[in-house]
């Protein structure tokens, strides 16, 4: 009897922490929008939202920031009483290239060449005073076009209530890491659907490191963050970056890769992981220790939405006992937020 009380006990335990057997995750309720964000064609809704990232709570209130992934501007937002009400865009990019773009342009040899159009926003963070959006870096999912336009990293400065001040401050130097990042930056310049070519899909800010989480390359079950400092990347002037980039192989397994982040208050990081291609792989959530990346575990995977992609990671609230946040998704109108509460991780 002892025995078999103390298998069960063991397999428990085995339950409880095994990334295999996590559970799938139930929203606690759909937060949904009060009118339509704005899409990629003038007056037409929102259909491909990428990411997005919310302000700490003022007044039972929420600033967030929001973005579509063909579009040359963010959309800021307001979060209250499980609604997310729509505000005003935010241009990012112009029609060609900026003079006051920090660093230098990159040369990348993609498969072919297309024109400068829209920043393929990926992934938005906000860490006071700032908001950060990041194109994908990477040669167009489609067609495998080198498009500089979206081999950008931008920052907003806000104030206390969330506006904007100033114009964004762009920079390519995220490029010039993503090229020297070791194995994985073999990668850079090469197509994601057909030569796992670098793409990044997520990042999160932690002190005066930037993490930039890679969908591609995804390699013998690992996938990748980059870490930079946000004062390299952010320099006065038109100088390469100047640091080391951090390479950190965190085992996902499978060909995962990494879909958003966000940023715990001790420095972990909270991941949204998906297929790195189109794999018919489970999206999910993990905790993962950039110290310590062979720990990384898996919280629980996101129930099948049909074609929706899950895209969006976003912490609402941390306290000492959970987590509040919230997931969007690539191809439903206006991303069809869903709240998650978890536990402590």
């Amino acid at each position: 009897m002892r025995h078999l009380r103390l298998c069960t006990l063991l397999a428990g335990a085995l339950l409880a922490t095994s990334p295999a057997l996590a559970d799938t995750l139930q929203p606690a309720r759909r937060i949904e929008a009060t009118s339509d964000f704005a899409g990629k064609k003038p007056g037409k809704a929102a259909h491909d939202v990428s990411g997005m990232a919310c302000m700490p709570a003022r007044d039972g209130r929420q600033r967030c920031l929001l973005i579509n992934d063909e579009s040359t501007a963010a959309q800021f937002a307001t979060l209250r009483d499980g609604a997310l009400t729509p505000g005003e865009s935010l241009p990012l990019l112009g029609e060609g290239p900026s003079p006051a773009t920090l660093g230098a342009a990159p040369a990348v040899a993609c498969p072919e060449q297309g024109k400068f159009r829209d920043l393929d926003g990926e992934s938005v963070a906000f860490a006071a005073p700032y908001f950060y959006v990041a194109g994908s870096h990477g040669c167009s999912r489609h067609s495998g076009q080198f498009r500089l336009s979206a081999f950008h990293l931008a920052r907003i400065k806000v104030d206390a209530n969330g506006r904007a001040e100033g114009a964004p401050e762009l920079t390519y130097r995220l490029s010039d890491l993503l090229r020297r990042a070791g194995t994985a930056g073999g990668f850079f310049g090469r197509d994601l659907m057909s030569a796992n070519g670098t793409n990044v899909e997520a990042i999160a800010v932690a002190g005066d490191r930037l993490w930039a989480g890679l969908r591609a390359p995804s390699l013998d079950g690992k996938a990748f963050l980059i870490g930079a400092s946000l004062a390299d990347l952010f320099a006065a002037g038109h100088r390469p970056a100047q640091g080391e980039p951090g390479l950190v192989a965190v085992p996902l397994g499978g060909q995962r890769g990494f879909r958003d982040l966000a940023a715990l208050r001790d420095g972990r990081l909270l991941a949204l992981v998906g297929p790195a291609q189109e794999q018919d792989l489970d999206y999910a959530l993990m905790l993962i220790d950039p110290a310590r990346p062979e720990a990384a575990r898996e919280l629980g995977k996101l129930r099948n939405r049909d074609s929706a992609k899950a895209e969006a990671l976003t912490i609402l609230s941390e306290t000492a006992t959970g987590l509040d946040i919230l997931i969007g998704y690539d191809g439903p109108r206006n991303g069809k937020f869903e709240e998650y509460r978890l536990p402590a991780p």
